[in-house]
């Protein structure tokens, strides 16, 4: 039931509600300067909005609702590593939206700000700040702390160049030569765990995760089920999500290589990995004396996409092989070289009529 009363800067309303929680509380809201019936209809609003749950904090901020959001629904079940994302997002939303409150912001405002912020990111990086804020946006809907979805049509833009290509792979011959040489010296310079990157396409912190127990040495193949939280040095973690838990065929030169390495190089340690040191950065540097230029040891799991690609291997299964969640997600990472597939099928098609 709503109350109201007079006072200097107007008409105010009162109503008490009860909580989910089951606890008694109030809401109240004055400035209605014309007349009683204003504050009577702000009331009657109030009093729907409430009988329908919807008492989520009118003034609440995006950048507030956001870190409530991601903390609630994304944090249990998450990686570290991934965590550090949202953490990014929300210190770019601070920045660009400040104080502005979740309910003032329209799909137009939304874009012109996401426009501005194309000013200051790269695409790639500014669509996955997007994401996340449409994620948000559609939970604040289901919420009813908003009507619609403000970032649902938006387009992402960036007036920044993006990295250039040769910084994300490996030439094939780059790649080929790189495989060859850490085969042939696996125990110089921890050669080994980047001759196993380039062969398998895991990331950095799934071969930290190897135990022995993962590797199969009679069927040819590898278990990816866990990796090595990289930034904490302090133990297993689950892998960045479901499907990221797989199964990597590897030839019998590889499985060679790992029984030698078990046999005379390997040193027992307590958590049974098949590479202890924590070695991402050192890996890196490593990396970049072996090509010569400027590449990430990330780039090897681009590289081991695209040399599937070249040599026919299908989509859903490449998807399969490095954990992607679905081959969508396969496909607009490496629309690029599915593009260039897609021209060398073309010309084997007409070949075929």
């Amino acid at each position: 039931m709503a109350y109201f009363r007079k006072r200097e800067n107007g008409w105010e309303y009162r109503i008490s509600y009860k909580a989910p929680d089951g606890s008694y509380k109030q809401k109240s809201k004055s400035g209605y300067r014309t007349t009683k019936a204003e504050a009577v209809q702000a009331a009657s609003q109030a009093e729907i909005e409430l009988s329908e749950g919807v008492i989520e904090d009118k003034s609440i901020t995006l950048a507030e609702y956001f870190e409530k959001w991601y903390k609630i629904h994304r944090s249990p079940s998450i990686s570290v590593g991934t965590l550090k994302h949202y953490e990014t997002a929300t210190s770019a939303i601070n920045r660009y939206f400040k104080d502005t409150r979740i309910i003032d912001i329209t799909p137009s405002s939304y874009q012109a700000m996401l426009n501005k912020m194309g000013k200051h990111y790269r695409k790639s990086t500014l669509r996955l700040i997007h994401a996340k804020i449409k994620s948000c946006a559609k939970f604040a809907v289901m919420d009813r702390l908003i009507k619609i979805n403000f970032a649902e049509l938006a387009k992402v833009n960036s007036e920044i160049e993006p990295n250039p290509l040769d910084k994300k792979f490996l030439t094939q011959t780059e790649y080929l030569n790189l495989i060859e040489y850490t085969k042939e010296k696996p125990y110089e310079h921890r050669q080994l765990q980047i001759y196993l990157l380039a062969v398998t396409g895991m990331r950095v912190g799934e071969s930290l995760g190897l135990t022995w127990d993962d590797i199969d040495l009679q069927n040819n193949q590898l278990t990816i089920n866990k990796t090595w939280d990289i930034y904490t040095n302090s133990g297993f973690a689950p892998t960045k999500n479901q499907q990221s838990v797989r199964t990597v065929p590897l030839d019998n030169g590889t499985i060679d290589l790992l029984q030698e390495y078990k046999a005379h190089q390997w040193q027992e340690n307590d958590f049974n990995r098949l590479f202890p040191a924590n070695a991402h950065a050192y890996l890196n540097k490593r990396l970049k004396t072996l090509i010569g230029r400027s590449v990430h040891i990330h780039s090897l799991r681009h590289t081991y996409v695209s040399y599937l690609l070249t040599n026919g291997i299908e989509v859903l299964t490449i998807s399969k092989l490095i954990g992607h969640k679905d081959p969508t997600v396969t496909l607009n990472t490496y629309s690029h070289l599915l593009k260039e597939k897609e021209v060398a099928d073309f010309d084997k098609i007409k070949t075929l009529f």
